[in-house]
């Protein structure tokens, strides 16, 4: 869709509202205009007519109109305005929100997350503000122009032809600096999603930073950023300031001019004094309107430039979460890749001509080298990306069959780096459904050997984890992860790299928890430490993108290169194997 087509749906969901909101603007709009030609009314009224009566009742009638537009009309226009930009960007945030949680596994790795708050936030608001500010804003002003041009005609031809002149000179000056100061926004949004990324990724991570004594580099690239951002700035400002200052001097060139003409045309007898204060008024009233159009088309350009940063990730493409047949429960738990074809870019390839066969019910490991493709497994199994080519099944049906979201809920993945969010134990375990109740959360903590460490906590499950996590040990995360995926209770069970980075006793306790959690399910343990994966029923050593061998230890230790490799390596450096 284009960026009309987005705004037009978002404001169909606010149509009446909308409505609403230009009949009230046209109504302000009209009231307004009267208020020259009444006090040019006025003048002529107490000067040439000398009739006070006339006077005082033209009076009242010019104070009944400004208590109406000041008073009700103007009270109508706040509450549609609040109504509007409370509901308008809601939508376009939910919106957002929904396809962000929906993208394609290939467009993850592209995301920065400053970015994505900041398209979430300022954006989404920019957006209102030029559909409901600018829109009808735009719209007032040139409803301004307009009638005041035509009461310019009524009181003088030449006046008006004077007054549409103005139009063309006006656009032309703007024009001329709209394509620069639209890439200079767009190139300031953008420095400023990666700015917002890159420290909350300082913040995320100061303790390392500090550790690392890395305190003079992250400094320098956050000003080095900082002052590429305020350059920009200044650069949009000098394009800001030039286009103000020309526009200036036209429009007090023509108001020069203006004044010339009345002056003639009063000499001659041809124009009263009211018209002249009437015509003057809608001139400068026309002149101001130009001059805000102009003024406010650098706010609109940057508006422009965030709704289309907006519809950029409303146009990617999402994960398809229609239900799909045959029916997507997994009853057993086999997964077969066929001869799979991967990769994150096109030119290299991941796996490359993969087969491999997991038998229900079944605990096996995998091996290799870093880049392998041991992860990639993990990945395509719950369909994050898509094979190029080539089938992946689980109980004989492929992926792509099943419904996403029963998929995912029956394959559970525990990865190296544990998410811990900031809130409450409870939350954190019940985080992919609603599975809340204490019996089912405590059998979980059991089973991953933390419910005495709940026990200590002051709250229980209502204790509050805080900012990653940050009550917990390493050991007590990584558990408290498989806790969560427990709670899931997942058919298919892999382990990517989930003992990496514990100690000994930390990585046992996993080990003996791996052994039991293989019943009535299908267990795949992606392991670098050969002791966590020893004792599957299975191994597969991958190497190229290719299984390279597939079975027990006790088999690849004596026939198979890579794996025997691997194995004395870990021996060399001491890791208990």
């Amino acid at each position: 869709m284009t960026s009309r087509q987005w705004v037009i749906k978002f404001m169909r969901m606010h149509q009446w509202v909308f409505v609403c909101g230009f009949l009230v603007t046209t109504l302000m709009t009209m009231v307004n205009l009267m208020y020259p030609f009444l006090g040019g009314k006025l003048i002529n009224i107490a000067f040439y007519d000398k009739d006070m009566t006339a006077f005082l009742h033209l009076c009242l009638i010019y104070a009944g109109i400004l208590f109406v537009n000041q008073f009700v009309i103007a009270t109508l226009n706040n509450l549609i305005s609040s109504q509007l930009m409370t509901g308008f960007v809601f939508d376009i945030r939910r919106a957002l929100f929904s396809k962000i949680l929906h993208q394609q596994g290939k467009d993850l790795s592209g995301m920065y997350s400053g970015d994505l708050i900041s398209r979430m936030n300022r954006d989404a608001k920019d957006i209102m503000n030029l559909v409901f500010w600018s829109g009808l804003w735009g719209y007032s002003n040139l409803l301004h122009i307009v009638f005041a041009a035509g009461f310019m005609f009524y009181y003088n031809v030449l006046l008006g032809a004077f007054t549409v002149v103005l139009v063309p000179a006006v656009f032309f000056a703007s024009k001329v600096f709209k394509n620069r100061a639209q890439k200079v926004n767009k190139d300031i949004l953008t420095e400023k999603g990666r700015l917002s990324s890159y420290l909350f990724e300082i913040v995320k991570n100061l303790r390392e930073v500090k550790v690392l004594g890395a305190g003079k580099k992250v400094t320098s690239t956050y000003l080095r950023r900082t002052v590429s951002i305020h350059r920009m700035n200044v650069d949009n400002g000098r394009i800001e300031m030039t286009t103000e200052r020309v526009n200036s001097f036209i429009m007090l060139a023509a108001q020069l001019l203006l004044f010339i003409i009345c002056a003639h045309l009063i000499v001659r007898g041809r124009m009263q004094l009211g018209v002249f204060v009437a015509a003057a008024s809608y001139f400068n009233m026309a002149v101001n309107y130009f001059s805000s159009i102009n003024s406010k088309m650098a706010d609109i350009w940057g508006q422009t430039v965030s709704l289309q940063r907006v519809v950029d990730i409303l146009n990617e493409e999402e994960e398809d979460y229609r239900e799909l047949q045959p029916p997507s429960s997994i009853k057993e738990g086999t997964v077969e890749f066929h001869n799979v074809c991967f990769g994150y870019t096109k030119d290299r390839p991941v796996l490359n001509g993969f087969n491999l066969r997991v038998e229900a019910g079944s605990t096996i490991g995998i091996v290799g080298k870093s880049g392998a493709g041991k992860t990639t497994m993990g990945n395509l199994l719950n369909n994050l990306y898509s094979v190029d080519s080539g089938e992946l099944v689980i109980d004989g049906v492929n992926v792509n069959d099943y419904n996403l979201h029963s998929l995912r809920s029956q394959v559970g993945i525990v990865h190296q780096e544990t998410v811990i969010y900031d809130n409450t134990l409870r939350y954190n375990l019940s985080f992919t459904n609603n599975r809340d109740h204490d019996d089912l959360l405590l059998e979980a903590l059991k089973k991953a050997a933390l419910y005495e460490v709940v026990l200590s906590l002051p709250e229980g499950l209502d204790t509050w984890l805080g900012t990653y996590g940050q009550e917990l040990s390493g050991g007590q995360k990584q558990r408290l992860a498989i806790a969560r995926i427990l709670v899931k209770n997942p058919k298919i069970l892999v382990f990517d790299e989930a003992t990496s980075s514990l100690d000994s006793k930390n990585e046992g306790l996993i080990r003996q928890m791996m052994s039991e959690l293989a019943q009535d399910r299908t267990l795949i343990i992606i392991a670098h430490r050969l002791s966590t994966i020893r004792s599957c029923d299975r191994i597969a050593v991958l190497e190229g993108g290719v299984v390279q061998g597939y079975d027990t230890h006790d088999v690849l230790i004596r026939s198979n290169t890579t794996y025997r490799e691997l194995f004395s390596e870990q021996c060399a450096g001491g890791e208990a194997v």
